[in-house]
């Protein structure tokens, strides 16, 4: 069963909601996904192309392979290398608190013409 019942609806110009398909695009994610990350925080990953996704099976065979060949030292390295790699590339980073005020502080509505209570 789906949870999400709730809605929101957002009214954008054109031009952003051009922009938005874009960025949606980019990170495979459908517009309102991707909206929905950005506004819990969140900044999906732009999609990477296949061949990473090769070149990072390849390196989890080798550490597969190596796992007896090697110390427990440098077992441990290749592993936090490959995790370091899948966090970087591969999961969405949080914004931390700090950079959401400093995003609210920044952010500027665009002039609309119309003036609320007046």
């Amino acid at each position: 069963m789906n949870e999400k019942q709730a809605r929101i609806e957002l009214r954008v110009t054109q031009s952003e909601k051009k922009k938005i398909a874009k960025l949606a695009e980019s990170c495979s994610l459908s517009q309102s996904e991707y909206v929905r990350q950005r506004a819990l925080g969140y900044v999906p990953r732009t999609m990477l192309p296949d061949v990473f996704f090769d070149f990072n099976q390849t390196l989890c065979r080798l550490c597969d392979e190596v796992a007896d060949k090697v110390t427990p030292e440098t077992e441990r390295k290749l592993l936090e290398v490959t995790d370091e790699i899948q966090q970087q590339l591969l999961l969405p980073e949080k914004s931390s608190t700090a950079q959401i005020r400093k995003e609210m502080m920044t952010w500027q509505p665009q002039a609309s013409g119309q003036s609320k209570g007046g």
